[in-house]
């Protein structure tokens, strides 16, 4: 069971960060569907769900303000593997859940808009959307999250969801 912690982006965010897929869709790009944008913090693997649920538990938060916004590739720009839209704001919380579940690791916040799978020419594409505003928007809880991978891509399942103090 592949597991992950992440923050849901809202739904209109999501759409704004979709539109830009529509412009790079081409032979060996696949986009992301906006209802499987997310903002990963911890990519867990194979884990015992019950156990990491324990450790979340302990993650202290107040909500706070996220900035959507600008676009970038991993591993970088003339070796695209993934196009993103980045989100800034969730640093702290990403080393909080990483912190409980004794697994620091650097962290880039970004939702992914599209994968490549060959060799594509983004580089205009990249310029003209490094600066793009998809909005704010406050985060108040993350999920622990299964994902299946099936014929039509990946399955996402909540397991848990964890709360901001009031």
């Amino acid at each position: 069971m592949r597991l992950f912690v992440a923050v849901v982006i809202p739904a209109d965010i999501r759409e704004r960060m979709a539109e830009l897929g529509k412009e790079i869709k081409q032979e060996g790009v696949v986009t992301v569907k906006p209802e499987k944008m997310h903002l990963t913090l911890k990519f867990i693997g194979d884990g015992n769900p019950d156990e990491i649920t324990g450790k979340l538990k302990a993650v202290k938060f107040k909500k706070f303000i996220c900035r959507a916004g600008g676009t970038g590739a991993f591993p970088d720009e003339k070796h695209i593997k993934v196009v993103w839209a980045g989100v800034s704001g969730l640093e702290e919380l990403a080393e909080k859940v990483q912190e409980a579940l004794g697994k620091k690791e650097r962290f880039a916040g970004h939702a992914t808009i599209a994968r490549v799978k060959r060799r594509a020419d983004l580089k205009a594409f990249l310029e003209k959307h490094r600066k793009d505003e998809f909005g704010e928007f406050w985060v108040s809880e993350f999920e622990l999250i299964k994902s299946e991978l099936g014929p039509e891509g990946p399955a996402y399942t909540t397991i848990a969801r964890f709360g901001a103090e009031k």
